[in-house]
């Protein structure tokens, strides 16, 4: 079995579903001195961990060297054939499925720091078919690292982190539009992911350097200045690359629930929530996040009517259970 070379400096993107993240991360993609995973490596949810992000829940479960290959190998060739616009990356096709096994069970791991350092090198692998230069730092971005952080900490003491937040109603309307099915869905799962990210950001905060705090609405109407602080941050030289977003070297489209593609950095997502965010949606941001919107500066909304009162599309039973959320929080 081969040792694989330890990661120096990774950098982690961290932030809820439709927060910015995505475009975050395609703004980093085209740099010299990075490597941009193009998918989330999901290393917590599928190595064992207990993870409490709704939307990726996973309980705590004992794997043994050869399940883990298996889940990560199972994971790459999911994502191998995705092709949803909505999620955070079309990548069908991009990934070597095979090579990424071999890689991986060539590889000497015993601690989960050394089984994330062969889970990257074999993704390289995988997308590029050579090793990781050793002069490249990772950039990788997983939905529910914000509450593992300190576990990447451990891990990479070296590690840095930058988190993005977004206005919590232009996120829910988002989440809520990109759920499947027809009709008004349950907001459960997404309320909550949000509510799990926020309090992961104001307790990694506390316990941790190197960790920076982006809002999406200035990473979009301020793209230079933004991108500059956040070089700065990371400590890699500013160029202009930095200010166009790509996907392996290639122009990124993006993945707005809205439908519209763009090929720089466009502002009209800022406003599309505006005009769809209902009654319930505004109450139950107020109710779980209001010092959210208050910390960073956003806006806090009043319902026009009761938030009782059914949205369109919610069938009887969705109901139910979105006014026992209601009630819960």
């Amino acid at each position: 079995m081969a040792t694989n070379r330890p990661l120096d400096g990774p950098i982690f993107l961290l932030g809820s579903h439709k927060s910015g993240s995505s475009l975050l991360r395609s703004l980093l993609d085209d740099h010299p001195r990075l490597f941009v995973l193009p998918t989330e490596t999901h290393f917590f949810q599928y190595t064992g961990f207990w993870v409490d992000y709704r939307l990726r829940r996973a309980l705590p479960r004992a794997m043994d060297r050869g399940q883990k290959i298996e889940a990560l190998t199972e994971l790459v060739r999911k994502t191998n054939e995705h092709e949803d616009p909505y999620a955070d990356s079309v990548t069908a096709g991009l990934y070597d499925v095979e090579r990424f096994r071999r890689s991986l069970e060539s590889s000497r791991f015993e601690t989960p720091r050394e089984l994330f350092d062969a889970y990257v090198q074999a993704l390289h692998v995988s997308l590029t078919g050579a090793e990781l230069p050793a002069a490249v730092r990772l950039v990788e971005k997983s939905v529910e690292n914000a509450e593992h952080a300190v576990t990447l900490r451990h891990m990479f003491p070296d590690c840095s982190f930058v988190h993005i937040v977004r206005n919590p109603y232009a996120s829910l309307v988002a989440l809520r539009r990109s759920r499947p099915g027809p009709g008004y869905p349950s907001l459960r799962a997404g309320a909550c992911s949000l509510q799990n990210t926020y309090y992961n950001l104001y307790r990694n905060e506390g316990v941790l350097d190197r960790y920076m705090t982006v809002r999406y609405e200035d990473l979009v109407t301020r793209n230079a200045a933004t991108m500059e602080r956040i070089a700065e941050f990371l400590g890699v030289e500013f160029l202009e690359v930095l200010l166009r977003p790509t996907l392996m070297g290639k122009a990124w489209g993006g993945n707005s629930t809205g439908g519209t593609g763009f090929s720089g950095v466009s502002a009209a997502p800022l406003e599309h929530w505006k005009s769809e965010v209902n009654d319930l949606e505004i109450d139950l941001v107020n109710r779980m996040l209001a010092h959210v919107l208050d910390r960073f500066g956003y806006q806090r909304m009043a319902p026009r009517r009761s938030a009782v009162l059914p949205v369109k599309g919610e069938k009887p039973s969705t109901w139910l259970r979105n006014r026992i959320l209601l009630r819960w929080v």
